[in-house]
């Protein structure tokens, strides 16, 4: 598992833009573990990473989803970190600690992304070095435009796959965006 500092490092601010951290103090209050506040706090989250994803809008405050939107009382266990392309809220779950998203077109069903928040970030940086990697063979306009070799594909489903088995079930976030890939 990837840890905060080790997340630091790979990923590459000036490429794939900053990192936003987490305020320790509010991550005082809440009870996730403190693995979990320790990755917030020092590692963080990209600012606006691929795919289309954004975490700017957390202001890094971390507060349940019930405060950001006038949502119902049994949403109180998400805890809100950003949203997708789609408006969608990407939520951490207080007690289970899994990221997901709230499916808004769906009366808020939870799409599962990611087990932890450590494989969550990992994800992250490896969609964005296959994006690089589709640039380097298939120029600039490669991930834009959805020319991504196969085997580019490929590898990244396996690397989803190593980081989180889970991720990579039907239906779930990352199936659907490898998807999104042959469109």
């Amino acid at each position: 598992m990837m840890l905060p500092e080790e997340f630091n490092d790979k990923w590459d601010v000036n490429k794939y833009g900053p990192l936003i951290k987490f305020n320790s103090k509010d991550l005082m209050s809440t009870n996730f573990s403190d693995d979990v506040k320790k990755f917030l706090s020092i590692g963080g989250l990209p600012e606006t990473p691929p795919p289309y994803l954004e975490f700017t809008t957390s202001q890094s405050l971390i507060r349940s989803i019930t405060n950001v939107f006038k949502m119902p009382e049994e949403f109180q266990k998400y805890w809100f970190l950003g949203s997708t392309s789609s408006g969608d809220p990407i939520c951490i779950i207080e007690k289970q600690e899994n990221i997901v998203f709230l499916n808004n077109s769906d009366n808020y069903k939870e799409v599962f992304i990611n087990s932890s928040i450590n494989q969550f970030a990992e994800c992250l940086l490896v969609y964005s070095k296959m994006i690089d990697k589709a640039i380097e063979i298939n120029g600039e306009d490669a991930f834009i435009d959805n020319d991504i070799p196969e085997y580019v594909i490929n590898w990244l489903k396996e690397e989803l796959k190593r980081i989180d088995v889970k991720c990579m079930e039907e239906e779930c976030f990352w199936v659907t965006e490898i998807e999104n890939l042959y469109e």
